[in-house]
């Protein structure tokens, strides 16, 4: 392991392939000290074992990362009370009370609803169309919209407070800081006129129903709604520019669309959603990656890296639409597992199944080396202008 510390994201971060720093630290300095942009420093684990053991060991903690003076990775602070900031029984109790909203059998219901969306927005898909703009952002943003009620119509409102509460530039705090205070304003209200009309039309009027205080629920809709679309609206975008990089992936995709399921969870694997990593906190001492962790210090696991483990994944760096197995860790891990995953694969298999049919000639309007990154905790393309052929 190595004395010095790193200052995370890596300067060479947010581009299509990961910085040389991720392979090296997995052979080198499986566990490292790292500082955050928020200046804490902490372990970051980058193998898949020691990457795994972190999520889903109860001796690492979420609800700790938002105790007073917890270490911070991005600006905002997380909302405690929330299925990402509570440990079991806590987080049990939470989950169980809307995971009968996102089980398998209720997600795949939806399938045809989510197809018909696509087709839709496919409209939108002409020469020199921005693709995340017209087809990746709105696909995402709708469905949880709809699936929780929250008027669609009000998505250029929240849409920039959104981007802002993943901010990794530390000089916006203050920003940062309105647009939460805005987020939580705006989903209180929406809350208070749920209660107040006693209907059961979608996922918020159900949560109304339970036990939940106001502030639960304030936090409980606000994370339902921004992971509800910021991950999904980011994959499609770097999904379709990582399959026309190399255009035999795409042609192949368009040759064989039985290969779209296995070819989602790969993509899943291959692809960052983050330059950074998921925090936890240990409660007690716990040897990880030959280093002992003490209790109170955070430890950030890398899930992109450890995607690119060579332990877990034979050709790591290889994109194999066919993969099998393919126990990638995009979707988590233990307990905190994403609780929209089957929604997530639904709106991913849709989407891309969509685009392969009716723009089997697609490219990129400019090489996709060259395209902007959004420098935020979700990380993914600023933009993605595509020619049909």
């Amino acid at each position: 392991m190595t004395d010095d510390v790193l200052d995370i994201p890596f300067p060479d971060a947010f581009s299509f392939d990961p910085s040389p720093t991720w392979a090296r630290l997995r052979e080198q300095a499986p566990a490292v000290r790292v500082r955050t942009l928020a200046g804490a420093l902490v372990w970051l684990v980058t193998r898949y074992e020691d990457v795994k053991l972190v999520l889903a060991d109860p001796r690492f903690s979420r609800a700790a990362v938002v105790a007073e003076g917890a270490p911070r990775v991005g600006v905002s602070r997380p909302l405690p009370g929330t299925l990402p900031t509570t440990d079991p029984p806590e987080h049990t109790r939470l989950r169980k009370l809307v995971s009968g909203a996102f089980s398998h059998r209720r997600v795949e219901a939806t399938r045809p609803w989510v197809r018909r969306l696509c087709e839709e927005l496919a409209d939108d898909v002409v020469d020199g169309a921005d693709l995340r703009r017209v087809f990746a952002l709105p696909l995402p943003i709708q469905v949880i919209c709809t699936l929780l009620g929250v008027p669609y119509e009000d998505r250029e409102r929240f849409r920039d407070w959104v981007e802002l509460s993943y901010s990794l530039e530390v000089s916006q705090r203050p920003r940062v800081e309105a647009a939460m205070a805005s987020l939580k304003e705006y989903m209180g209200a929406l809350v208070a006129g749920k209660r107040a009309a006693g209907r059961s039309d979608d996922v918020l009027d159900e949560l109304c129903a339970t036990p939940l205080t106001h502030d639960e629920l304030v936090a409980f809709a606000l994370n339902l709604l921004v992971a509800g679309h910021e991950t999904s609206a980011n994959q499609i975008t770097s999904f379709v520019a990582t399959l026309l990089r190399d255009r035999r992936h795409w042609e192949r995709l368009v040759a064989e669309p039985g290969l779209v399921p296995s070819a989602v969870e790969e993509l899943m694997r291959f692809t960052r959603l983050s330059e950074v990593g998921q925090l936890r906190v240990a409660l007690e001492d716990v040897e990880v990656a030959g280093v002992v962790v003490r209790a109170g210090e955070g430890v950030m696991a890398s899930i992109g890296s450890a995607n690119r483990d060579p332990r877990a994944f034979p050709a790591p760096d290889e994109l194999d639409l066919g993969r099998a197995p393919n126990q990638h860790l995009a979707l988590g891990t233990g307990p905190h597992f994403c609780l929209g995953a089957q929604l997530a694969r639904v709106e991913l298999q849709e989407a891309l199944g969509v685009l392969l049919r009716r723009f089997p000639d697609l490219r990129p309007a400019r090489p996709v080396e060259e395209l902007a990154w959004r420098r935020v905790l979700v990380s993914g393309l600023a933009e993605l202008p595509i020619a049909l052929g």
